[in-house]
C-alpha cells in the first residue's frame, strides 16, 4: 500500500512538472508573438499592424475612445503610420498564457519628426491580451498603452 502511495505521489509530481514546462512553453510562444508583432510591424507598417489583431479585436489609445474591429484599428492607425518620420517598436517584458487567453506586457518607444524637423521620441508601457484563435494562432484582442518618462538611461 506504502509502495502505490509513493508511485501516485511521483506520478502526480511528474504530471504537475510537465503542466509548468507546458505554462513556460506557452509563455515563451506568447512573448515571442509579441516580438514578431514588433518586427512585423517596424516592417510591415499599418497593414502589418493590424493583420495581429482579431477581426473584434479592440484598441484603446490614450485620450481616445475604443476602437473595435480590425479594418477600424487600421483605418485608425493609418494617420500615425502616415506621419513623416514615424516609428513604433516596443519590447515584451512579461505575459503569461493558459489555455486560450494571455497576455503580455511591455514597453514602447515612438518617434516621429517634430515641428523642427528634429526626430521627437516618446515612451510608454503597454497590455495586450491575447486569445487563441481557431488553428492555435494568437491575436490581439485588445491592447492599451500610455505613456511614460523616458527611461533614466536615455533622458537627456
Amino acid at each position: 500500500m506504502r509502495n502505490r502511495i509513493v508511485v501516485a505521489l511521483l506520478m502526480l509530481s511528474a504530471a504537475g512538472a510537465g503542466y509548468l514546462v507546458g505554462a513556460r512553453d506557452e509563455r515563451q510562444t506568447l512573448l515571442q508573438t509579441d516580438r514578431n508583432f514588433d518586427a512585423a510591424t517596424a516592417k510591415g507598417g499599418v497593414p502589418a499592424w493590424a493583420s495581429f489583431f482579431s477581426g473584434d479585436g479592440v484598441m484603446m489609445p490614450a485620450g481616445g475612445d475604443p476602437v473595435i474591429g480590425r479594418d477600424k484599428i487600421e483605418k485608425a492607425m493609418s494617420g500615425a503610420f502616415s506621419t513623416p518620420g514615424f516609428s513604433l517598436r516596443w519590447e515584451p517584458v512579461d505575459g503569461a498564457a493558459s489555455g486560450s487567453l494571455g497576455y503580455t506586457r511591455g514597453t514602447y518607444q515612438s518617434t516621429r519628426i517634430g515641428t523642427e524637423g528634429k526626430p521627437v521620441t516618446s515612451y510608454g508601457k503597454y497590455v495586450t491580451i491575447w486569445r487563441r484563435e481557431r488553428g492555435g494562432e494568437w491575436k490581439a484582442i485588445v491592447d492599451i498603452g500610455n505613456a511614460s518618462p523616458a527611461p533614466q538611461n536615455q533622458q537627456r
